[in-house]
């Protein structure tokens, strides 16, 4: 979610520097309980449940933790705009840098290699369904923000991954319709970065995982 405003919107918006440094705190605290693949699904499940209770309870007296800052860090940025779940989309954009600050920090520490395998991706995906399935009683639209956020992934992080994953090891789709990638290049030649095309299958791209074809692009 990029809507929440920062200094690039009007120069002095502090908005994203404040979830930021919340969201930081409980990246760390996330990080330091990870021990092993199957824990990072149950930490998400545990941190993405507390924020929005935190959230839908306003007024319960629990004590603060970083779990909790964040949630106050989210309704103070909201409450500025002044209008009924206006924090729904700081929830969202503090969710969505979370999920991506928590793999950055355990490659940093050396805990992980890399910040992305599929495994990290579908349990990412699972914690965040279950998020939408356990707050749908609120009635507040929270479970719609985990339904979003979910929904981003996919559509901003997997493709790519995709794309790299079918140029190592070949693509597996040969339905009656499908996608094949193609490059998107420079005037020189030089690979920028690829794109998928719709196709209906044909002898001449059903064993292709990258068409004949490329797309020059122009700078402005």
């Amino acid at each position: 979610m990029p809507y929440v405003p920062s200094k690039k919107t009007d120069g002095k918006s502090t908005d994203r520097e404040v979830i930021d440094g919340a969201v930081e705190c409980l990246a760390n605290e996330v990080v330091s309980k990870i021990s092993d693949n199957l824990s990072l699904l149950i930490q998400y499940k545990l941190a993405f449940m507390d924020v929005a209770k935190s959230l839908y309870f306003t007024s319960c007296g629990i004590g603060i933790n970083k779990r909790v800052e964040l949630a106050q860090a989210i309704r103070d940025v909201g409450a500025e705009y002044d209008y009924e779940g206006a924090y729904l989309g700081e929830l969202n954009y503090a969710i969505t840098r979370f999920i991506q600050r928590v793999p950055q920090l355990l490659v940093a520490k050396k805990k992980w290699k890399d910040e992305l395998r599929y495994w990290v991706y579908a349990r990412t995906v699972a914690a965040l369904i279950y998020a939408a399935r356990h707050t749908e009683h609120f009635g507040t639209g929270i479970d719609g923000v985990f339904e979003d956020i979910k929904d981003e992934y996919k559509r901003r992080v997997n493709p790519a991954y995709e794309a790299a994953q079918i140029l190592k090891n070949g693509d597996c789709y040969d339905t009656p319709y499908y996608t094949r990638l193609i490059e998107l290049v420079d005037e020189a030649g030089t690979l920028i970065g690829h794109q998928e095309v719709m196709l209906k299958r044909s002898d001449t791209t059903l064993h292709q995982d990258l068409l004949d074809f490329s797309v020059v692009v122009k700078k402005k």
